[in-house]
């Protein structure tokens, strides 16, 4: 146990600073070829991208468990640089805030990345992430699988009736705090009080406060997707698709300024954003939508760009730092959405 004195040790703001810095570092090298991971720190790698898999983040579970299957081993392996990396992100999930959640967001883009140069690592189709070749309309669109319904995560499917009650009772508290009083103020201590509860209920159901935070991340999440990324029968025609992109973007926008901070914190750094999941399933929303609304245009890459207007960092910066009303916001996504769907004809390309 440290015997550090509490006045003496760095503040969060620091390590969160100091390990940012080293991440920077280690992925530069990375690239640059001056750091080869090791086989077990492709492993240790591989295990924490895939804990992360389901949520987006990484916890201090995940660390743990990576950390165990290292053991001692991994501190001679390139000198320990990679795996006291990751013990000293530990403190940082353990208790975050803000600036520590952005700091693992680029830990988890570190092991993402080296995960995927595991030589027995199948990478994942660039069909997903990326358009195809093709640029005459939506011709590729026309032979791809439409859009997958969102499947509601297993921490809460296999709950019964009382718990899962109880549950979405708790995330309701946190969600409210949040509003109301920021991110900062989100405790187990806070959640307990606000849903009338004891403060063990809280850290059975969700362990810390970082699995807590994830948990009403997937939560924002699931009501989202279950309410605007349901199956294409649901868009009957122009017309009805049209609506529900206008839907899509107006609801998108109201739920990232009820949850600013949280949003901004879970937000990926920008080449990986566009891979994860969420982000995936929104553009194939919008991509199928678009289809149904504007047929002659290339909605597989359009779609990227409506969706660019509704990126939490952007509507954030238009509305905290531009001064610009919620009303506007929404008003600039409708008149967005009619000038995309209304071209009937294909536009010449570009010579």
């Amino acid at each position: 146990m440290s015997t550090t004195p509490e006045e003496f040790r760095p503040p969060q703001h620091s390590r969160s600073d100091s390990v940012q810095g080293r991440l920077k570092a280690l992925m530069r090298d990375f690239r640059l070829g001056a750091w080869q991971p090791t086989p077990l720190e492709q492993r240790l790698a591989e295990l924490l991208a895939l804990s992360a898999a389901g949520t987006g983040s990484l916890s201090a579970v995940s660390i743990r468990a990576a950390l165990w299957e290292g053991s001692m081993t991994a501190i001679h392996e390139n000198g320990g640089r990679f795996v006291t990396l990751v013990a000293d992100l530990l403190p940082l999930v353990e208790k975050p805030d803000a600036a520590a959640l952005h700091t693992a967001g680029l830990a988890l883009d570190l092991v993402e990345t080296v995960a995927a140069t595991a030589p027995h690592r199948q990478a994942a189709p660039p069909s997903r992430a990326c358009p195809g070749p093709s640029r005459a309309g939506n011709r590729q669109s026309e032979t791809a699988p439409p859009p997958r319904s969102p499947h509601p995560h297993q921490d809460s499917g296999g709950l019964r009736a009382d718990a899962a009650r109880n549950q979405a009772r708790l995330l309701d508290a946190a969600a409210q705090i949040v509003r109301e009083r920021g991110l900062k103020q989100l405790t187990m201590e806070a959640v307990a009080t606000a849903a009338g509860v004891g403060k063990g209920t809280v850290f059975r159901r969700f362990g810390d406060r970082t699995g807590l935070m994830q948990a009403l991340l997937r939560h924002s999440e699931d009501t989202f997707q279950a309410a605007h990324l349901s199956g294409l029968d649901h868009a009957d025609g122009r017309d009805e698709a049209i609506d529900q992109l206008r839907a899509f973007g107006v609801a998108a926008i109201r739920r990232y300024a009820q949850e600013w901070e949280l949003q901004l914190a879970a937000e990926p750094s920008p080449h990986q954003r566009h891979r994860r999941t969420p982000r995936r399933s929104y553009h194939e929303r919008i991509s199928a939508l678009l289809s149904l609304a504007a047929p002659q245009a290339d909605a597989e890459l359009l779609s990227h760009a409506l969706l660019a207007y509704l990126e939490p960092a952007l509507l954030w910066h238009l509305s905290h730092q531009c001064n610009l009303p919620l009303h506007r916001l929404e008003r600039s996504w409708l008149e967005l959405v009619s000038r995309v769907t209304q071209e009937t004809t294909a536009p010449h390309d570009v010579t």
